[in-house]
């Protein structure tokens, strides 16, 4: 559990992951690499004091679909139809680490792909319900997990983590984690769904507190597929 001094450092990283977001959109443009999209929310990570404190991955692929493996980003071109799914992770100066991420495209999204994106507002929402006081982590996990699978997708057994001073605590939020969430806690919850043949996913990811009767999520930024159009709330 996290006390308010705690708490403060938190924050205080996901407002500099979310800086970073805003430079990762403007700087989305078809024609540049994975690489180039990329660096101006490392240049604001490093200027707001996150240091070496930070692992920037991607999910991608072409026509409107990611593959369901993580990668460096690379010197590959971006096409208007390739879907990006930048997973942000970094420290502020206090050291806390925080996860963000949000698809991005400025084509179409496939049909597969549309499909799972339908369902995943409602299964963030089930388990943010789920995040409060005493509750168990499989309890939260599988309030997503039962969403998708209505809709015929499949999660991983793993959906977030607790998270602090190192990236990856105890416990993980998954299927058989049957620990006690507390108030004031804080997790990573990133459940990626992968299609039938495991071939293909979708993927976000978001830091919670866990609440007193609801999780808190700490980013409040509208789930949804973004084109490098946005202007940002926060601007």
């Amino acid at each position: 559990m996290k006390s308010e001094e705690e708490l403060e450092g938190v924050r205080d990283a996901m407002d500099i992951i979310l800086d970073g977001f805003d430079a990762l959109l403007k700087s989305y443009r078809p024609g540049k690499t994975e690489a180039e999209i990329m660096a101006p929310a490392v240049e604001r990570f490093f200027a707001r004091g996150a240091g070496p404190r930070m692992m920037n991955i991607v999910l991608s692929g072409a026509g409107g679909e990611a593959e369901a493996h993580f990668k460096v980003p690379s010197l590959r071109n971006v096409a208007a139809d390739d879907l990006l799914l930048y997973s942000l992770e970094v420290t502020g100066e206090a050291g806390y680490w925080v996860e963000f991420s949000r698809a991005l495209i400025q084509g179409q999204p496939s049909t597969r792909t549309r499909e799972m994106s339908d369902v995943y507002p409602e299964a963030m929402e089930a388990a943010r319900l789920k995040m409060h006081d005493g509750v168990l982590a499989c309890e939260v996990h599988n309030a997503a997990a039962e969403v998708f699978e209505r809709a015929g997708f499949a999660l991983g057994h793993l959906t977030g983590h607790s998270i602090g001073l190192t990236m990856i605590e105890h416990p993980a939020i998954g299927a058989t984690t049957r620990i006690e969430l507390r108030e004031n806690m804080v997790c990573s919850f990133h459940p990626q769904v992968v299609d039938q043949d495991g071939q293909v996913c979708l993927y976000t990811q978001d830091t919670y507190r866990i609440g007193k009767k609801e999780g808190e999520c700490l980013a409040r930024v509208p789930w949804k597929f973004y084109s490098g159009a946005e202007v940002s709330s926060r601007a």
